[in-house]
């Protein structure tokens, strides 16, 4: 957790103090009126949906030892506390000095970044990897998928001193944005999970998203290690310009890191011999999910390049949490549920057919979608060709809800070859009222949508009918 004086802060942010002492300790950064503690420094964060400076009353009150703010206007002399006020910096962008505040405690203690980005398995990866390092580094990781250009900064300001090495996730929707994060993380390792159609509404085409993405390649100076997916094209063409270490891992390509042996063992996940450079350990994945190999590698690289032996990589793996929404396994009344519901793309979809498809069950195969949104002009074209992809997969049931989803049931239906079941809703009661009268006992249910679709939803109200 960040501490420092007043005059600190003024001299990492470049503020003007406007009242109260240079010399008043903080312990600790807040934007969160609701949340922030005693002798924190809040800082009035203006987002898209909110202002921070509207509830600076509120902090004050709540006895911060100082507030960062751009417009002294909402400050008033009844909200300081007698005799105890906090002490006031302006800033002309409260946004650039809670990053900046996040920067100087990146620098502030010997410390190691691993940071993670890609269009799929982020947090998994990040998860799995910080999993891995915390076997023998005490480790700070992204919390959630608070990967933007607040939650990274949080997560940074939130380092104790203790703390060895951070794992940390980073999201973006538009070119440059992971640059900024790159700037303020100043990461040793970088860590490129995948790259396909995503954010297409601001990005406009995958080598967009090419470019967006390889921009935490770009931010790794020569001794830096960058954890490559050799199986990737677009990955693998970022790597090419390289300066810092390249380290790869794969199933198909030849890899530094290398999944072979793999065994499918349905609900309970996958073992496979993972070929770490000159060693070889056999990992024993409890994860679904064919895209979880890839994730697991991509841990295994990092953590090899921290000195992590491969005894220890494996305990890692092994105490790995599984992240709710992506591949949790919910049995309910003789039926599984697989919950895949916390965001969808052409290439998450992709992989949750074959997931479903390799899934062992004594029932039948159901398939729940919603829209995935953020596609742009190939929004339409991509929901056709899913439609065509499940009628070549072990798909007993597609039940699709949305406008957009209804394009993969139409296409399945034109294109179908095998008696596949298909049912088009426009709302999720009418899905859930079709399933409630379809689905029976050793059954199994993926679903899976666009954050917007809040599929999600469908579960919760499956289980409490």
């Amino acid at each position: 957790m960040i501490t420092g004086k007043a005059k600190d802060c003024m001299d990492v942010v470049g503020g003007k103090l406007l009242q109260g002492s240079a010399d008043k300790v903080f312990r600790g950064v807040s934007i969160n009126s609701r949340t922030v503690e005693e002798e924190e420094l809040f800082v009035c964060i203006q987002g898209e949906k909110f202002d921070g400076h509207n509830f600076l009353g509120e902090a004050i009150k709540k006895g911060v030892a100082g507030v960062i703010l751009s417009n002294p206007s909402y400050l008033s002399e009844d909200m300081t506390r007698e005799g105890n006020s906090p002490f006031v910096i302006q800033s002309q962008n409260t946004l650039r000095a809670l990053q900046d505040l996040a920067s100087y405690q990146r620098t502030r203690f010997p410390f190691q970044v691993v940071a993670v980005t890609g269009t799929n398995g982020k947090s998994t990866t990040k998860e799995m990897i910080a999993s891995i390092i915390e076997t023998k580094y005490k480790t700070l990781k992204t919390q959630g998928n608070l990967n933007n250009h607040i939650g990274l900064p949080l997560t940074l300001l939130k380092r104790k001193p203790e703390q060895e090495v951070g794992v940390l996730e980073m999201g973006m929707s538009a070119a440059g944005e992971i640059k900024r994060l790159a700037e303020i993380a100043r990461p040793d390792i970088g860590v490129i999970t995948n790259i396909s159609a995503g954010h297409l509404e601001q990005l406009k085409t995958v080598k967009d998203v090419q470019a967006a993405k390889g921009e935490l390649f770009d931010s790794l100076d020569k001794e830096g290690k960058a954890i490559v997916n050799a199986d990737d094209p677009l990955v693998v063409e970022l790597a090419k310009s390289l300066r810092a270490k390249k380290i790869t891992y794969g199933i198909e390509q030849s890899a530094d890191v290398q999944a072979s042996n793999i065994q499918n063992k349905g609900s309970r996940g996958f073992t496979f011999t993972a070929k770490i450079f000159n060693q070889t350990i056999f990992v024993n994945l409890s994860q679904i999910g064919y895209c979880n190999i890839y994730n697991a590698l991509a841990a295994l690289a990092a953590g090899h390049s921290l000195g992590i032996s491969g005894e220890d990589m494996n305990r890692g793996l092994e105490n790995y949490q599984q992240i709710p929404q992506r591949n949790e396994q919910i049995r309910y009344e003789g039926v599984t549920l697989i919950n895949d519901a916390y965001n969808a793309n052409p290439q998450s979809m992709r992989a949750a057919i074959k997931t479903l498809s390799e899934f062992d069950t004594q029932g039948k195969r159901f398939l729940v979608i919603g829209d995935m949104l953020e596609l742009g002009p190939l929004s339409e074209s991509v929901h056709h060709e899913l439609g065509q992809e499940i009628t070549l997969s072990n798909v007993d049931h597609l039940v699709t809800v949305g406008p957009l989803a209804s394009l993969v049931a139409e296409s399945a239906k034109k294109n179908s070859r095998h008696p596949l079941q298909i049912g088009k809703f426009k709302t999720r009661a009418e899905a859930l009222n079709y399933l409630l009268r379809t689905v029976n006992k050793g059954d199994c249910l993926l679903i899976k949508g666009s954050r917007g679709a809040t599929m999600e939803n469908d579960i919760q109200e499956y289980l409490n009918t």
